[in-house]
Order: C-alpha cells, then structure tokens, then sequence
C-alpha cells in the first residue's frame, strides 16, 4: 500500500516540454556519501565471499598476481572515469559522458551496456546470497543442510530487504552505507594482518608466479574477474546530480576509494591465499565460503560468525549500489526520450526514480531464479558475474575511446591522459575479454554470446532511431546540463536556441544556471528548497 500511495504521489518529468525537464534532487549528498556508495559497489567483504571466490576458481594460487594486474589495469580504467566526472555530471553516469562527446547514438550504446552491467551485479549478487553463501555458511559454521531449493525463498527475501532500503531514497541507503562501510574496511584489513601475521613462515612471495594457474587463459578470466571486484568506483558517477559539487567531489572520490579498496583486496588476496595454502587453492572456490573458513581457523569461532554477517551485509550494499545506479541510468533514459517509456522517468515525493528501481529489482529476481534453476546456483552466479565484467568493460572501452574526442572538441586535449591511457587500458581489457572467449569454458561460453548480441542491438537500436528523437533527445540532455551548471563545450550548439552565455569554473561552484540568466537574474543564484532547483518550471512551483 505505500508503494502505491507514493506512486500517485509522483512527480512525473515531462520530457517534451524542454522547460519542465528536471534533475534529481540537487546537493543532498555529501563526498562522503560518494565515497561508501563506491565502496558499497566494491564491497569488500561481499567481493571477498564471491567476486575472489570466482577469480581463485581460474587463479588457484596466483590470485594476489591477478589482482597486481587488475590494480595496475583499474587505474588506468579510472582515469576515464575522473576526467569526464571533472566536466560533466548526471544522474546517466557513462551514458551522459560519452553522450556529451559525440552525441546520443552512442550515448546510448555506452548507457546500454551499464544497464546490462550494473543489472547483472545485482542478478549475482542475490543468486549468490541464496545459493552459494547461505548454504556454504550454514554447513560450514554448524554442519548441517537444508533443502535443495531453499535458497529460492532466501534469495526472495534478500531482493525484498534490498527494495525496501532502495524504496526509503538515496540519502538513506548511503547514510547506512557510510556507517557500515566505515567498519567493514577497519575490521576486513585487521583480521588479514592477523592472518598474515599468525601464518609466519608460510608468507611468500611465490604467489605473484602466474604458473600456478592452469593455463594463461585461466590467468586472464581471473584477472577480468579481479578487475571486476574492484571497478564499483564508477557506481558514484551516476549520483552526478544529487551531489554537492559534484565536478569537484566525484572525482576526489573515485580516486580516493579506488585507492583504498584497491589496496585492500590486493592485501586480502595475499593473506587468504597463504592463509589457505597457496598450493592448495585448487579446493579454495569448492568450499563455497573459504575466507569464512581461514578466518576461522586461524582467529575465533566468533570472527568467523561475524564475518558472516559482515559478508551479509556486505553483499546486501554491493546490490543495492548497483541497483540504485542501473536505476537512475534508466531514468535518465526516459528523461531524454530515448528507449525507455516516459513511466521510467517517474520520481516520488523525494525525487527517487521510483518505477525504474521497482522494474530493475523485479526483473533482477526473475533472472537470477531463471539461471539458478537451468544451470545450478554456483554456475548460474559464475555465468552471471561474467556477463556483468563484461558489459561493464565493453561500456568503459566505449567511455575511453570518446574521453580524446571530448576534449578535444573543449581544446583541452592532452594525449597522454585523453588518448594513450585510455587506448592502453583498453586494450589490456580486451585481453581479458578475449581470453574469456578463447579457449572456451563451458560454463562462461553464453556470457560473451549475451553480451554480443546486447550490444549489437544496442548499435542497431542506436542507429536506427530517427534523427528527429535523436535531437529532442540532444536538446533534452543539454537542458538538464544547463540545470546542472553545464561547463562545458557542447556538441551541438544550435540546439541551445540562441542562448550561448555558458558558464565558467567559478559560475559553476555556486550553482548557477542558464535558467538564471534566461530570467534576467545572470549575477543571482537560481532558487531552491531543500537544496532541489525549482526554477526549472513556473507550473511546478
């Protein structure tokens, strides 16, 4: 019943009418929210129990070397992620970067492969709370087992708590994140020293030879994987406008929780792999919850069952993060009239996109019931986390291969930063991408298939829109742009109808809009209650 009474309770975004496009509920988060919902997205110990579990099933005992590549082929990743966060900012994330570099045809595509990411993050997320961990934790923590198909009713309650947190707004989920995360890296760093510390003599640098891996292959799904568990940085630039200042703040951000869990999973990759036997990892991914088991052994029963509810928790944040993200990206979507139904851009009373997340999280249960029942709940989680490295670094090559063009067409061009990085980066991923192909593993092989066939779509979609949508859609982007303070060179500047007075660096900081000027008022602040912009249309005040 509350969902329905804040449904009717929406506000709904116009998108044919450019002077009513709004953007969702402006400066209600701070850096440090921006800094927990990456790291909620990363989610060390959830990543821990699954992402590393999947990467050590390939990496056996070279998993700390993976996540040496990983780190080293992230920061390059990132930089993309930091450069276009510095210029422009949305509730589309990646889609509205590339879309600002070479307009919506490809905006699109990039958006589409996020969409297809961050909804398979979610997918794995709850197929593994309910078919691998809960299983894995109960027989281990206290020997016994129950029926086959629990883990259906798990997994539907877990989507449940996950909705409602997501339903209470954005501001909620990142205030319990801030708090949460906060312990979860403090204690998942000292119960890894005190592993590496109690192993002793068994620390070695033996780890980091990639020879213990079965084959190169395996080598590059585990580095895909690795590089998977610690890429949820980009989740913070889809908050791009609900953030305080946020060209200054997301990529401060970006950088500063890469930086820290980044570092943490390479320290935890050692420590669990020597704290396991690095010639014994062969059985590591079979145990189903072997960082539970080596905590245990080498602290207290007690660490052992409270990393099982940190796990818990940790997997509950690292799919509400992709959640909130997928969701905002499909708001953005139908905001701009593109793909997507003018229903998708419906927000509640609090400006949450709230149709899109009740869709996302919907279809998210659906899938992951399809793919546990057809191929068994580890495999179905292992096909899905695949799928959602992959469509996350097809959409990031796509970000890197525009991030030149953007700034180029800003005559701020640097061609180490906006070129060769992003080339290089590109190509060690399309490494990765091609090694998972070649040789093939049955369990992984539709993962490409599916995210091929997503993407050839999504070209297909992109390019057989008709122009006449494709420049509403241009005009409606560049209208929220404007709200946001856009600082920027546009692509097409006749769609901006005569108004040409952009802002500077300094406009910007204090919120000054195109609006403003428009009104007459260049030199004043737009208006706003509880920080939201309210001039974007007379009707709605």
């Amino acid at each position: 019943m509350e969902f329905l009474r804040r449904l009717v309770e929406y506000e709904k975004v116009d998108p044919s009418a450019e002077p009513e496009v709004r953007t969702l509920r402006r400066g209600r988060l701070g850096f440090w929210h921006l800094f927990f919902q990456s790291v909620s997205m990363i989610s060390p110990a959830g990543a821990m129990a699954a992402t590393m579990t999947s990467s050590a099933n390939y990496a056996w005992g070279a998993l700390p070397f993976t996540y040496l590549l990983a780190i080293i082929a992230g920061t390059l990743l990132m930089n993309t992620t930091v450069w276009y966060s510095m210029k422009v900012a949305s509730s589309g994330g990646y889609y509205a970067y590339v879309f600002a570099a070479v307009g919506p045809r490809w905006g699109v595509i990039c958006g589409m492969m996020f969409i297809l990411a961050y909804f398979n993050v979610v997918t794995n997320g709850i197929l593994f709370v309910g078919g691998v961990f809960f299983p894995g934790f109960v027989k281990t923590m206290t020997g016994v087992t129950y029926a086959e198909k629990t883990w259906i009713g798990i997994m539907f309650g877990f989507i449940l708590l996950i909705y409602t947190l997501a339903f209470l707004g954005i501001r909620v989920s990142l205030d319990y994140a801030l708090v949460i995360g906060t312990f979860e890296l403090i204690f998942m760093f000292a119960c890894t020293l005190a592993v590496v510390i109690k192993v002793g003599s068994k620390n070695t640098g033996e780890v980091f030879n990639p020879d213990l891996a079965r084959t190169k292959a395996d080598i590059a799904i585990a580095a895909l994987l690795s590089l998977f568990s610690i890429s949820g940085y980009s989740a913070v630039a889809f908050l791009g406008e609900e953030a305080k200042n946020p060209r200054r703040q997301i990529p401060i951000a970006v950088i500063l929780a890469y930086s820290t869990v980044a570092l943490l999973f390479f320290f935890m990759s050692y420590g669990l792999t020597v704290g396991w036997g690095y010639k014994k990892m062969s059985h590591f991914a079979t145990s189903l919850v072997p960082g539970v088991i080596v905590f245990k052994r080498y602290l207290t029963n007690v660490v052992g069952w409270f990393m099982v509810i940190l796990i818990f928790n940790a997997m509950f944040l690292g799919a509400l993060a992709p959640l909130n993200s997928c969701a905002r990206i499909i708001f953005s979507f139908a905001r701009e009239g593109l793909v997507f139904p003018k229903v998708f851009a419906v927000v509640d009373k609090k400006q949450n996109p709230v149709v899109s997340t009740a869709v996302v999280a919907f279809l998210a249960t659906i899938v992951s019931l399809i793919a546990g029942l057809a191929m068994g709940p580890y495999n179905g989680f292992i096909m899905l986390v695949t799928t959602a490295s992959l469509a996350l670094y097809v959409g990031h090559i796509i970000a890197n291969l525009t991030l030149g063009i953007f700034y180029y067409r800003q005559k701020q061009l640097n061609w180490f930063f906006h070129v060769v990085v992003p080339v290089v980066a590109s190509i060690l991923v399309g490494f990765s991408i091609f090694f998972t192909m070649y040789p093939y593993d049955p369990v992984t092989l539709a993962c490409p298939i599916w995210t091929g066939v997503w993407l050839i779509l999504s070209i297909i979609g992109g390019y057989l829109t008709p122009r006449d949508r494709l420049d509403a859609a241009q005009r409606r982007f560049e209208r929220v742009q404007d709200l946001m303070g856009a600082t920027y060179i546009k692509v097409n500047p006749e769609y901006d109808n005569g108004n040409s007075n952009y802002l500077d660096e300094e406009k910007a900081d204090c919120y000054s809009s195109s609006l403003t000027q428009e009104a007459g008022n260049s030199d004043k602040q737009p208006s706003y209650v509880d920080d939201e912009v309210i001039g974007a249309s007379s009707q709605n005040q």
